[in-house]
Order: structure tokens, then C-alpha cells, then sequence
């Protein structure tokens, strides 16, 4: 495990966010809440989610160990969240351009929010909080199906594909 790898993978991470969101931002409040018998039971719990999860593992890199509802929640609309998760990202980048591939090796000690102590290497925690986001992220999509929309694929694939179209234009 290295960085460069970390880094591509909060790169597709963050891409994949940005390629969901614009869906969400088009839902009514009746759709975002719509019950679902996936993800956390709603569109707009699932996006707070993937979001609290992201936030809460940067707090813990970062030494501090948030406590049940500490996590920002109150958006008074997705785009004010799509707004706080972009600028988290930013600011998960920053902490990664601190690191050296040593330090992902390091283990970090939190409390969780039920007050146990867990400890893992850094390395392990980033790669979780890319594969927890994916698999959310399908679940969203699954939902966005079910409402009648049809959102992009999203494979890590689809992002490299566009990247190179990107440099050969």
C-alpha cells in the first residue's frame, strides 16, 4: 500500500460523488425521503451517510475521536451538503499531502461512538472509507433506478475512460 495508490482512490471516490450528486440535487423532498429497503432507508440518509462517514474518518486521522452526532447533518438542502463534502475532501487531501508512505502504516488508536477503543493502520482505515463509499454509492444509484432516473455508470473504469479522453482532446 502507497499513497500514490490511496490518493487514486479517493480520486475516483471523489469523482464518483461528483458524478452522483447532480442526480440527488434534482429530487424533491418526497424523493430524497422515499423508504427504501436498502442503505441507511432513504436516498437522503444514504448521501448523509457516506458523507458522516468520510467526515468522522478524517477527524480520527487527525487525532480526534468524534462522539455519536458530532458529524455535521443539518444541510438545509444537498447542495449545501454536496458544498461541506467537497470542502471535507479538500481538506483530506491537505492531510494526505502531509503523509509519507510510512505513515500509512501507522496505527491510529479512537473511541468509537459506542466508547470502545479500536486501532488500525492509517492505510487500512483510508482504503475502508473508499470501499464503504462505493458501496453506498451503489445503493444510491439503486435507489436514483427506482425513483426513474438513470445516473451514469460509475465503475472506477468509466472515470480513467474519461480522464483519457480528456488528455487526447
Amino acid at each position: 500500500m502507497n499513497l500514490t495508490t490511496i490518493r487514486e482512490l479517493f480520486t475516483y471516490d471523489d469523482w464518483a460523488r461528483d458524478r452522483l450528486m447532480p442526480f440527488v440535487l434534482k429530487l424533491s423532498d418526497e424523493q430524497l425521503d422515499r423508504p427504501f429497503e436498502m442503505g441507511e432507508g432513504s436516498l437522503r440518509k444514504t448521501m448523509w451517510h457516506i458523507f458522516g462517514a468520510e467526515w468522522s474518518w478524517l477527524q480520527r486521522w487527525k487525532g480526534r475521536s468524534p462522539k455519536h452526532g458530532e458529524c455535521p447533518r443539518d444541510f438545509p438542502t444537498m447542495q449545501a451538503l454536496w458544498d461541506h463534502w467537497r470542502q471535507t475532501a479538500d481538506e483530506r487531501s491537505r492531510f494526505l499531502d502531509t503523509l509519507t508512505d510510512d505513515d500509512l502504516q501507522r496505527p491510529i488508536t479512537y473511541t468509537t461512538p459506542l466508547g470502545e477503543q479500536a486501532t488500525f493502520k492509517l492505510g487500512h482505515m483510508m482504503m475502508h472509507v473508499c470501499n464503504h463509499g462505493t458501496h453506498h454509492r451503489a445503493q444510491a444509484v439503486n435507489m436514483l433506478r427506482h425513483l426513474g432516473l438513470k445516473p451514469p455508470p460509475m465503475d472506477s473504469l468509466d472515470m480513467i475512460y474519461e480522464q483519457q479522453m480528456e488528455q487526447t482532446h
